[in-house]
């Protein structure tokens, strides 16, 4: 079967649809909310408080492993991770249609608690379904999956993104809210019907010290006493620094340009998804012919030299076309780059913890994306941006380096 048929068959359009619904709790925290709540004047700095509900998505590793080990009673005969799924989707939605008749000028504080219990909800609900992917997916379709992980992901932010605030316009935020909350309804009802990779565990017996060391402490172990475990981590670590750098600055670059913002939608946000998501089949095709290795390898540097792009965009400022390829450029990288991550992650977890070791592995790839970037801007006024775009560049070489080490020293699995 050819690449292109196997992005199509069953497991691939299953993982998909689930991506879906991975992804749009998101799109709610990080735009959809605030917009709710910009409309009724609330003040930004209290706006800005709710992006405190954002912190789980990087502690998710902490609570993964009662996920990961403990089995729901009853429900859990249909699968281990479908359970799960099914309980969290069951709650995400009864959060979503609370949160419906919840308005924010009179009841923020009640709206405020929501917000951080969807944020847990769907911090948790990813942690089951990155384990459901890897899991039900063999490790040369690893990269595959991610490239239809991250398309449903982003398909699942325009949801409630753009057709959330159109259907606002319409019909008022209690019926969107309402009807994205019956959206999970509908997606429990599908979970049913998808089949679960059986992964044999021991059960968790609550009184037993043993049961405990395997569920907290075991998936650790198990990374940590492979070889090069700390430098397989480092690299995970550093292969997005220096795209994470970029990013940070991006919008406010665009404005300094003199771009509206309808020209940064319609190119950065609509034609620069579309180039994203091109970007993650095409890296998913080189990791699928090339293996795991050489294609986080060739990711790592396009995402890299790619960002000289931006140099040159800066050079040709308000120009609508210079703004276009650069986007293609930067972005096909970037998802490529995306792609070998997550086919990278996912093809050295072991199964057996594979809800633990994958969020903690997605914890440390995100590490400097949501710490050091903050001083992004200060790095600007003190750099200027033509120095800035080229220190992203060689910021990316650190985690190249490790990645050769790996490959030429160490006995690690990341080959294919």
């Amino acid at each position: 079967m050819g690449f292109f048929k196997k992005i199509l068959d069953r497991k691939q359009l299953e993982i998909t649809i689930l991506s879906i619904f991975s992804g749009m709790p998101l799109g709610i925290i990080f735009s959809t909310l605030y917009a709710w709540l910009a409309e009724e004047k609330i003040d930004i700095a209290i706006i800005t408080g709710f992006a405190a509900s954002r912190i789980f998505y990087s502690l998710k590793f902490i609570w993964a492993p009662f996920i990961d080990q403990i089995k729901i009673p009853v429900l859990g005969k249909i699968g281990h991770r479908k359970s799960w799924m099914i309980i969290i989707a069951a709650a995400i939605a009864a959060i979503l249609f609370e949160m419906s008749s919840s308005s924010p000028s009179s009841s923020l504080t009640k709206l405020y608690a929501l917000t951080m219990a969807l944020g847990f909800a769907s911090a948790s609900f990813d942690i089951v379904f990155d384990a459901f992917r890897l899991e039900k997916l063999e490790p040369a379709m690893q990269a595959v999956g991610a490239a239809n992980a991250a398309t449903g992901y982003r398909i699942g932010l325009v949801v409630v993104g753009t057709g959330a605030l159109y259907f606002a316009d319409l019909y008022g935020w209690e019926s969107t809210f309402i009807t994205i909350s019956m959206f999970y309804v509908a997606v429990i009802f599908y979970i049913f019907s998808v089949k679960e990779v059986a992964v044999v565990r021991k059960p968790f017996i609550a009184s037993s010290p043993q049961s405990w060391k395997i569920m907290m402490l075991d998936p650790f172990i198990d990374f940590f006493k492979r070889d090069a475990a700390i430098l397989m981590l480092l690299a995970v670590i550093f292969f997005k620094f220096g795209d994470a750098m970029l990013g940070v600055v991006a919008m406010p670059f665009y404005i300094e340009l003199g771009f509206t913002k309808t020209e940064i939608a319609l190119v950065s946000k609509s034609f620069g998804v579309v180039m994203t998501i091109l970007g993650t089949y095409f890296g998913s095709y080189i990791m699928y012919k090339m293996g795991n290795y050489k294609g986080l390898l060739i990711g790592g540097i396009a995402q890299s030299i790619t960002n000289a792009s931006f140099i040159w965009l800066n050079h040709m400022g308000h120009d609508v076309s210079a703004f276009m390829i650069a986007i293609v450029i930067e972005n096909v990288a970037s998802g490529m780059g995306n792609a070998a991550l997550i086919g990278y992650l996912s093809a050295i977890c072991n199964r057996q913890f594979s809800a633990t070791q994958y969020a903690l592995f997605a914890s440390a790839a995100g590490l400097f994306s949501k710490t050091v970037v903050i001083w992004g801007g200060s790095l600007v006024k003190l750099m200027g941006w033509d120095l800035y775009f080229l220190m992203t560049i060689l910021l990316a070489i650190p985690g190249l380096i490790l990645l050769l080490i790996l490959n030429k020293k160490l006995d690690v699995k990341i080959h294919s």
